[in-house]
């Protein structure tokens, strides 16, 4: 469905008897979304036993079909990555949005509670509206700004009704391996001009994919369930991170700071949606500063 509201709702959810209840299952963990550049560093991340389902396994929006490949592969943990991410795309089709950022994440969370599994899924800082002025707490209340952060606010919320006792992490300005994410762009465009502009006033908290997965891991390890805010340490804007990306990759090119509003696009994109993870790390799970996974990152790829 293009443009206008969407008419997609969680649909009421009958649980049935866990088939998995009083047993111990022997399989490991299941990515779902595992081609994708969060859903490959968890598979690293949770080690040999961990397996994965992308794009063509199923099809997520199938509810009856969710059910019946999860039964047959029977995880006693599912880590959700699957996601639409494209910002401006959700913006413009909201079908391509709910598909599987609420419809898909429903069905999951349905099959997880059948079948007696522990479910992570993963959201994103989206979900807030950036007016706040400071890093957003798990308590705020969401307000999305675009119909991405929508569609996953959907999601969070079909999820914790059909799997209350479900860990909902979210995340924020996620790059790692792979192209199409920020820094990777930024190193792009350097490589076309000797300077590039870059918005100053828009902050988020960056988070390298690999840093996020082993929390992840770390997260699932304590048992907890609920919302949990899950990021690199500190705060940046499109600026900061463009500045340092090129400072580390030691390329002489003149960063602009101007103003997001020189940037327009179909997706309105909140000003400010720094996380605030203390809740995570009062449990002793605290990723890196921003700058550290940045730094890890470009050397991992060879670039720095």
């Amino acid at each position: 469905m293009a443009g206008g509201a969407s008419s997609w709702k969680p649909a009421t959810v009958v649980l049935h008897k866990p088939i998995n209840k009083n047993k111990q299952t022997d399989r490991g963990p299941l990515i779902l979304g595992c081609r994708g550049m969060l859903g490959r560093a968890c598979l690293q991340a949770f080690g040999p036993d961990a397996s994965g389902c992308g794009r063509g396994d199923f099809d997520i929006a199938d509810r009856a079909g969710v059910l019946a490949h999860l039964s047959r592969l029977s995880p006693g943990l599912i880590v959700n990555c699957a996601a639409a991410t494209d910002v401006d795309r959700c913006e413009l089709d909201h079908g391509y949005a709910d598909t599987a950022n609420a419809v898909g994440a429903s069905h999951v969370a349905e099959a997880a509670a059948i079948l007696g599994a522990r479910l992570v899924h993963i959201s994103t800082d989206f979900v807030f509206g950036g007016r706040e002025g400071r890093p957003y707490r798990e308590t705020d209340e969401p307000s999305p700004l675009n119909y991405y952060g929508l569609s996953k606010l959907k999601g969070e919320r079909a999820v914790l009704a059909a799997l209350p006792s479900a860990l909902v992490v979210r995340a924020s300005w996620l790059y790692g391996d792979g192209p199409g994410h920020f820094p990777a762009r930024v190193l792009s465009w350097a490589s076309e001009r000797s300077e590039i502009r870059m918005a100053a006033d828009q902050f988020g908290s960056p988070t390298f994919a690999e840093d996020l997965a082993r929390g992840i891991r770390a997260l699932v390890a304590t048992g907890v369930q609920g919302v949990f805010h899950l990021a690199g340490s500190g705060c940046a804007s499109r600026y900061d991170v463009a500045w340092e990306t090129l400072a580390l990759a030691k390329l002489n090119v003149t960063v602009v700071p101007v103003s997001a509003s020189e940037f327009p696009s179909p997706a309105p994109r909140p000003a400010n949606t720094c996380l605030d993870c203390t809740k995570a790390a009062g449990l002793g799970v605290d990723l890196p500063p921003w700058r550290d996974g940045l730094a890890r990152y470009l050397r991992t790829s060879g670039i720095s």
